[in-house]
C-alpha cells in the first residue's frame, strides 16, 4: 500500500486577510472548525496537506506573506496510534460490558 503522507502544519500571517488568501488559494483540509487563533499580533491556523502539495504551497502567491511550519506527519501517528488497538473483539465475552483501551493479544 503506497499512501501519500498527510502532513499536520501550522500556518501564520500577519493579517486575517492574508490567511485567508493563502486558504482560498491552496484549499488545504482546515478540519472541521477552521478558527484561526491570534498570538502576538499574528494569526494562525492548523492544516492537513499531502506531502507532495507542501512545497507546491510555499510556492505559491499568497505563501510570500505567511509562515508554513510543518508540526508532525499525521499519516505516521496515524499508523502508529492503530497498534495501540487490540484485534480482539470487545464484545464476543456475554454480560460484560467492554473498558479501557483493551488488551492486546
Amino acid at each position: 500500500m503506497n499512501q501519500e503522507s498527510i502532513i499536520r502544519v501550522k500556518i501564520e500571517a500577519p493579517t486575517l486577510a492574508d490567511l485567508r488568501a493563502f486558504a482560498d488559494e491552496l484549499k488545504p483540509d482546515l478540519g472541521c472548525r477552521a478558527t484561526p487563533r491570534q498570538k502576538d499580533g499574528r494569526f494562525s491556523i492548523d492544516a492537513y496537506l499531502p506531502e507532495t502539495q507542501l512545497e507546491g504551497a510555499r510556492r505559491s502567491r499568497a505563501a510570500n506573506r505567511v509562515t508554513i511550519r510543518v508540526l508532525e506527519n499525521a499519516t505516521a501517528v496515524g499508523h502508529e496510534r492503530q497498534k495501540e488497538v487490540g484485534q480482539r473483539n470487545r464484545f464476543s465475552v456475554r454480560g460484560q460490558v467492554p473498558r479501557g483501551l483493551g488488551r492486546k493479544e
